[in-house]
């Protein structure tokens, strides 16, 4: 059917679709998914709220729509009840920056909340006030997430907020009198609709829509300057490497728990870059992390009675006491002044188990050891050289044990030790090859010759900006095609990825030029010519362009027959046991009865098999882990019904685990590990709209509190990237988002959300769990 006249040359001048124009258009996808994920409407009604004039689709257009952007059976992502309808609807009115226009009081009493309660800010969106109270009788604060209280029904709140005031001609704001009609106008559409109701249902089609000219909120980061291996900062430009010891201001950030033992000692003005007074400045650290319980300084930064009853009598039953953070005595007078000896006399008294203790960002005792403790380092005697002789006797694997960032003693001693030859005799003490990369692609104990490098400074903000190392990094990613039109050059990446795999079974140490070892290259890996053939056709006929013909789409959906890639020649079992042991076959790949996915599961077993065990913790140079990885390269719509995508990361996070101390110790750090952004994979999945594996991962016990750098936790992240660029110009992104949010805002009481009742959202995200 020809398109309207006037509408075919100006498409096909800007390379638009040519023909009758599309019935789901962007803002009307938007509008579907938003009242799919957020309210209890069918259907049928669903597409009854969506109506106009031009507009009247079927069932089957709305759900193929649905479907499209969700993937298949997306049934589990809806509200089961008007509770959780309105569950949903708190939280996304609680956001700073998903409104686009000031809500009525009218709204405000439709969302739960009394409307004298509201700030009325001029040009801003109304907030409640510190203490409002909501319609649910419950005390609410509006500093970050959190959990709300939901358990009140809207039904069965009182009568005077369900109902809406009649018209009357004295109403004299326009914006009302719209209010007035809207309401109406979808009371008549939905038979048997409370006038509560259509509110919120008026809410989420007028007031939480995305303006195609609105600010571009992609990341919600602000403009950054990236510091890696060698880059300094000004300040640090001068400083004389081969003379004593010297720690640069760190950025509150990437502030871990051990750094809230001397955070008393660091003050915004020593840094102009710090935004003093915003909760996330070192002083604010000092403040809320010495008022949590059992903590071992005060305030100020004495002693608490519990850190000077152990300074008195250090026992080794008092090794094991710990804040609220996972802090031992040992890491209390490891970051202190002037406890040296006193530091000695315990580790001397210690067990293996003692000194191997964490706290909740993986830290041990040796990872906040002191600035005093690096000096002198020419003498054997020097208080380190015996610290070290001790740990050598008692525990030697301490030295290889990693924070939330992959970082380990030796990444401290380098960035702290300017003489590279006093390095250099600690380093030879010890095993360097079990010593790796960081997040921030640092390894400090290289195969070669490090006189000529500049001393590691760790990432911090320059003034107010945020790093962003893996943005610089990932300009060109890892040397991959930047687009289709050489074939020959992306058959040849995939073929060296898969190269690496299959290497990887007789060197599980093996990695690529950029850092990647062998379950990093299976998450992006296309394992066999008939995934790159389809690959190749659908980045060649990209949306704006116009549509194949019938013969070629056809063409596309023809299984040709699997064709391998790569030069790898050992062999898998002929079967496809749970756990093979044997390496990739020939084609790496998968015949196309079994799928891409389960091919990818087959393989990471193999991989993972005691014989083989590459590393999950492994970093590549772009600061991510394989679990990472996955979630990066393999999205939701590639799952298939039995789930192996969930099956893929649940393996990922349980692997190289035994016994139930030892399974729980590997999952938290595997769930907890940090990118150079700060985010966790869970943070991760959230920025990129990946549900499969943000439930994965909620299920698995990941924590929702964790923030990235710049101090947004899940909701600041999704909220942010739903108003973005991305979003705006992909639909399907958008919905994923949306998804998202709806798994945290759900049923389930993740404990994630807009409102919280008074813990600091440092404590939060530290504290023990």
């Amino acid at each position: 059917m020809a398109s309207p006249p006037g509408s075919t040359n100006a498409g096909a001048a800007s390379g638009s679709r040519i023909g009758r124009p599309p019935q789901w258009t962007v803002s009307r996808s938007r509008k579907l998914v938003r009242l799919y994920l957020y309210s209890t409407l069918s259907i049928e009604k669903i597409i009854k709220v969506l109506e106009d004039d031009g507009f009247s689709p079927r069932k089957n257009s709305a759900q193929k729509t649905i479907h499209k952007m969700l993937d298949n059976d997306p049934r589990y992502l809806r509200p089961e009840s008007r509770v959780e309808m309105s569950k949903r609807l708190k939280s996304l009115a609680m956001s700073p920056n998903r409104r686009k226009k000031r809500p009525s009081k009218h709204q405000y009493t439709a969302l739960g909340y009394d409307p004298k309660e509201v700030i009325k800010i001029p040009g801003e969106w109304g907030l409640l006030k510190p203490e409002a109270t909501s319609l649910s009788g419950k005390s609410v604060k509006t500093e970050d997430s959190a959990s709300l209280d939901y358990a009140t029904s809207p039904d069965t709140l009182h009568s005077g907020y369900l109902t809406f005031p009649p018209r009357h001609h004295d109403i004299k704001d326009p914006r009302e009198e719209s209010c007035l009609a809207e309401i109406h106008d979808i009371k008549r559409r939905v038979s048997n609709c409370s006038t509560q109701f259509a509110m919120q249902l008026s809410s989420l089609v007028k007031e939480f829509t995305i303006s195609i000219c609105s600010d571009d909120r992609s990341s919600g980061r602000r403009p950054s300057a990236a510091l890696s291996e060698g880059s300094e900062p000004a300040d640090m430009q001068n400083v004389d490497i081969a003379t004593e010891p010297y720690e640069p201001f760190p950025d509150p950030g990437f502030a871990l728990p051990g750094d809230f033992l001397t955070a008393h000692t660091r003050s915004c003005a020593d840094f102009p870059g710090q935004q003093h007074g915003e909760g996330d400045c070192w002083c604010s650290i000092a403040k809320h992390t010495s008022a949590a319980p059992d903590s071992w300084l005060l305030t100020a930064g004495e002693l608490s009675d519990r850190a000077r009853h152990v300074l008195r009598q250090p026992l080794p039953a008092h090794l094991g006491w710990r804040d609220s953070f996972g802090n031992t005595p040992l890491h209390l007078f490891a970051a202190l002044d002037g406890y040296q000896e006193r530091l000695l006399g315990m580790v001397r008294g210690s067990g293996r188990g003692e000194l191997a203790t964490v706290n909740s960002a993986g830290q041990t005792f040796l990872h906040v050891l002191n600035l005093e403790w690096f000096n002198d380092l020419s003498y054997p005697s020097s208080p380190l050289k015996q610290l070290l002789a001790l740990i050598m006797e008692i525990c030697p694997g301490l030295v290889y044990e990693t924070d939330a960032y992959g970082r380990t003693f030796f990444h401290r001693a380098y960035s702290l030790i300017r003489d590279r030859s006093l390095l250099a005799g600690l380093v030879s003490l010890f095993d360097p090859t079990l010593v790796s990369r960081d997040a921030f692609g640092f390894n400090p104990v290289p195969d070669t010759d490090t006189e000529g490098q500049s001393p590691y400074i760790p990432p911090r903000r320059i003034g107010s900006l945020s790093p962003q190392v893996e943005d610089i990094a990932r300009a060109n990613p890892r040397g991959k095609p930047k687009s289709v039109a050489s074939e020959g050059s992306l058959l040849a990446y995939h073929a060296r990825l898969v190269q690496v795999i299959h290497s990887s079974y007789t060197n599980p140490s093996i990695e690529d030029a950029d850092g990647r070892n062998g379950l990093h290259c299976l998450a992006e890996a296309i394992l066999d010519q008939q995934a790159m053939d389809r690959h190749v056709r659908s980045s060649s006929f990209p949306s704006s362009a116009s549509r194949p013909n019938l013969k070629r789409k056809l063409e596309l959906n023809d299984p040709a027959p699997s064709t391998p890639i790569g030069t790898a020649t050992a062999k898998t079992p002929s079967s496809s046991p749970p756990a093979p042991s044997g390496p990739l076959s020939s084609s790496s790949g998968s015949s196309p009865a079994e799928g891409i996915l389960p091919a990818r599961l087959r393989h990471l077993y193999a991989l993972l098999e005691p014989s083989v065990s590459v590393s999950v913790s492994h970093y590549d140079c772009c600061g991510y882990t394989p679990l990472m990885a996955f979630i990066e390269h393999i999205p939701d719509e590639q799952d298939d019904k039995a789930k192996t995508l969930q099956a893929i990361l649940e393996t990922l996070v349980r692997a190289g685990a035994s016994g139930d101390e030892a399974v729980s110790s590997r999952r938290r750090r595997l769930l907890e590990a940090r990118n150079r952004r700060g985010e966790t994979p869970l943070l991760m999945a959230a920025r990129l709209g990946r549900k499969v594996a943000l439930a994965t991962l909620l299920e698995g016990g990941a924590n929702v509190h964790a923030r990235d750098a710049d101090g947004r936790g899940l909701l600041e992240v999704l909220d942010a990237e739903v108003g973005g660029a991305r979003a705006r110009a992909e639909v399907g992104l958008y919905a994923r988002l949306e998804a998202c949010r709806a798994l945290l805002t759900g049923r389930r009481e993740w404990g994630v959300g807009y409102v919280h009742h008074g813990e600091p959202a440092i404590v939060r995200e530290w504290r023990m769990r």
